[in-house]
């Protein structure tokens, strides 16, 4: 009788080892699971009002997880007056430090603006979408950019309809 107990108990521990042995692999793979799923954030910062004539620093602050991005593949910002994306204006983002990318624009028309950043890093790319407007500028619900149609007829860019939208 005791050695049938001595054996339950031997079998009892050796499943209960298992289980917890298990459970340890488990919660390592979510914490690894963690580290691959990362989002690139791109932080797209310029304001909303400027006046006739204003050059500003069009700014993305760009992230990877937590970390700043400062090899950014690409940071393009697009700029155009509203109802004329086919007559777009790139401008190359020049990275400064801790993932920020600026590019300097002078907006010479008392018009609303459209632009994109397209940011590209991590093998991700994102085009976070703004509107500045120029002086007494009224936007044009007709006109208005529809971010979904957005194509490209420049260079690289071939009518190439961009879905990924952030």
């Amino acid at each position: 009788m005791k050695f049938k107990a001595l054996i339950f108990v031997s079998v009892l521990f050796f499943f209960l080892a298992a289980c917890s042995q298990n459970e340890e692999d488990t919660n390592g793979n979510n914490e690894n699971l963690d580290d691959v799923v990362k989002e690139l954030k791109v932080d797209f910062d310029i304001p909303e009002h400027v006046e006739t004539g204003e050059t500003i620093d069009l700014t993305a602050h760009v992230t990877y997880g937590d970390a700043p991005v400062e090899d950014a593949d690409e940071v393009i910002f697009e700029v155009w007056t509203q109802g004329n994306s086919d007559q777009s204006v790139e401008l190359e983002g020049k990275h400064q430090e801790n993932g920020t990318y600026t590019a300097s624009y002078t907006f010479e028309e008392e018009k609303v603006y459209e632009m994109y950043a397209h940011t590209t890093a991590e093998a991700i790319h994102s085009m976070p979408f703004k509107t500045v407007i120029v002086g007494n500028a009224t936007p044009s619900e007709e006109d208005e950019h529809d971010e979904m149609d957005h194509e490209h007829h420049e260079e690289g860019h071939e009518s190439e309809n961009h879905d990924d939208h952030e």
